[in-house]
């Protein structure tokens, strides 16, 4: 399975605290562009097992998870790591 560092993240209002993340951006390789997909095609990538993504902090990688919640739509948020915060929403804007 190949996993890829997130390093940008777009929101419909980049101040809004309160709205989904809508895309995220990896680096395939060195020599190729910043690839940005929406997260439900992440969330379909993660879902098969064909990838794999993350979010890199000062404790090493933190892996993103699929949130399911009864009465939503299915989201990302980085797995809890001991700062307390999910790291996902700290990355630039796309």
């Amino acid at each position: 399975m190949a996993s890829y560092q997130v390093n940008c993240i777009d929101k419909p209002k980049a101040s809004s605290t309160h709205e989904q993340i809508t895309h995220i951006g990896y680096y395939e390789s060195l020599d190729r562009p910043r690839v940005v997909i929406s997260v439900a095609e992440a969330i379909a990538r993660i879902e098969v097992n064909s990838q794999a993504f993350y979010v890199s902090t000062e404790r090493g990688k933190t892996y993103l998870t699929i949130v399911k919640p009864q009465n939503g739509k299915k989201h990302l948020k980085s797995l809890a790591d001991k700062s307390g915060i999910d790291n996902l929403l700290t990355l630039e804007e796309v």
